[in-house]
C-alpha cells in the first residue's frame, strides 16, 4: 500500500449527508461521542480507510485473528429528516504530518464526492485552564462566519477558544473550507483526562439537540460516575503539592486533536 485508500463496500444515496468526525484525541472525546451513535443508532459502515501513514501494527482480534489499523465510515438513515448522518471514526490518526494532510484531505474529498456530503462537525477534547471537569462547556470554531452567526445563540462557546487544533479535528475543517464544505469544531472541555465521559457527554447533549437525535446516555453517565469515584480517590491521596486537573493555578495547553 503506497498511498491512503478508501475500500467501499456499498455507495449509499444519502439526503444532503452530514459528517460527525471522532477520532482518537484528548480525552478520547470523539471517539466516544462517535462510537456512542453509531452503538445507539445502529449505524451501518458503508467504508474503511486504510493508509501507510497510520501506525506499523495490527490489531487483535478476540477469535484469534488481525486486522490493519483502519478508519471507518458509517451511515445512519432517517426518514423523515432532511439530512442523513455519516460517522467517522476509527482506531487511530496519521502519526506524520504528511500522513494528515494526505489522510484528512482523503476523508473530506470522499465525503464531498463520493457521498454529496454538506456539513461536517468534527469532535474532539479542550484542554482550558482552570476547568471544572464536571460541568464542562462546549467551545466551537467554525469555517465561515455565517456558521458561527447560525449557531450565535446554541450555548456554544465561540471565540474563547486559543491556540491551534491539532490533528483531523482541524484539518479536516481546514481541508473543508478549501473545498466549499461548511463545518464546526466541537470541543468537550476536558482536564487532561485519559478517558473524559464529562466532555464527551457535553458533546452529545449538544449535538443531540441540534441534529434531533433521541441518545439514551445511560452507558457514559454510569463512566461518569465511575470517573467521579475515581477521581475523589486520587484527590484524597493527592499531596497538595500534586493539585487535581483543574484546581491548581497551572495552565495547561489550550489545544484539542
Amino acid at each position: 500500500m503506497e498511498k491512503t485508500r478508501i475500500r467501499v463496500r456499498k455507495y449509499a444515496k444519502l439526503k444532503a449527508p452530514i459528517m460527525i468526525v471522532g477520532l482518537p484525541g484528548i480525552g478520547s472525546v470523539g471517539k466516544m461521542v462517535a462510537e456512542h451513535l453509531i452503538k445507539e443508532l445502529n449505524a451501518e459502515r458503508i467504508a474503511t480507510l486504510y493508509s501507510p501513514h497510520f501506525p506499523y501494527q495490527v490489531i487483535m482480534l478476540r477469535h484469534g485473528g488481525i486486522r490493519l489499523m483502519s478508519n471507518r465510515f458509517y451511515v445512519i438513515r432517517r426518514s423523515g429528516r432532511k439530512e442523513d448522518i455519516v460517522i467517522l471514526t476509527g482506531d487511530t490518526q496519521a502519526i506524520t504530518p504528511e500522513g494528515q494532510y494526505e489522510v484528512n484531505h482523503e476523508i473530506v474529498r470522499f465525503f464531498k464526492e463520493k457521498l454529496g456530503g454538506k456539513f461536517i462537525y468534527t469532535l474532539g477534547g479542550y484542554s482550558a485552564p482552570g476547568s471544572n471537569p464536571s460541568n464542562p462547556k462546549v467551545y466551537a470554531n467554525a469555517t465561515s462566519a455565517a456558521v458561527v452567526a447560525g449557531l450565535k445563540d446554541s450555548g456554544l462557546v465561540f471565540g474563547e477558544s486559543r491556540g491551534t487544533i491539532l490533528g483531523s479535528a482541524g484539518m479536516i475543517l481546514g481541508f473543508a473550507k478549501m473545498e466549499h464544505v461548511d463545518g464546526i469544531c466541537l470541543m468537550g472541555e476536558s482536564s487532561f483526562l485519559d478517558v473524559d465521559p464529562y466532555a464527551a457527554k457535553a458533546v452529545l447533549v449538544f449535538l443531540s439537540g441540534r441534529l434531533g437525535l433521541n441518545i439514551d446516555t445511560k452507558n457514559l453517565d454510569k463512566m461518569i460516575q465511575k470517573t467521579a469515584e475515581a477521581l475523589k480517590e486520587l484527590e484524597r491521596q493527592a499531596p497538595a503539592e500534586f493539585p487535581m486537573p483543574g484546581k491548581g493555578d497551572d495552565k495547561p495547553p489550550s489545544y484539542i486533536r
